[in-house]
């Protein structure tokens, strides 16, 4: 079985067409893999449809659609990982290693400490954030980019 720790990149994905939806499709259809997000993405998910709203990319009726299956996949097919103070201070650990030579932003840092609180050999950390997936690499995370279908450790 593959483990799948999605951060908000890649699970926006699954409820607005765009680069890697394919990708996205393919890994939630696959009933042989595991889904992880961590609570984090709720309120980024939330917030990332606001703002295609906003912006006149969907409507608000597309909005209210993506919310109703994004709830329906957090109680059927995601595992939604709490956050709480280990995360925390494991984020604040990964911006004290990369911070300096790379721009991390502080919530890919808690998505990143709660995928490595995971702990698992099959885990792949699906992210489409160029900047972030070269970070997840260095901290030996295996990374899959749905909008170029790469994997790797950067």
């Amino acid at each position: 079985m593959t483990i799948y720790f999605c951060d908000t990149s890649a699970v926006i994905k699954l409820y607005h067409s765009e680069i890697g939806t394919d990708r996205m499709e393919n890994i939630f259809g696959d009933d042989r893999s595991e889904i992880i997000i961590s609570e984090l993405t709720i309120a980024e998910f939330f917030s990332a449809l606001n703002r295609k709203v906003r912006t006149g990319e969907i409507t608000n009726e597309a909005k209210d659609a993506a919310v109703r299956n994004f709830r329906k996949d957090c109680r059927d097919r995601f595992i939604v990982i709490p956050l709480n103070s280990e995360t925390v201070r494991q984020a604040v650990d990964v911006i004290s290693r990369h911070g300096t030579r790379f721009s991390i932003r502080t919530l890919d840092a808690l998505h990143l400490a709660a995928c490595l609180s995971e702990n698992s050999d099959d885990l792949k950390f699906v992210c489409a954030n160029l900047n972030f997936i070269r970070i997840c690499g260095l901290e030996g995370v295996v990374v899959i980019n749905p909008e170029t279908d790469e994997e790797s450790r950067y």
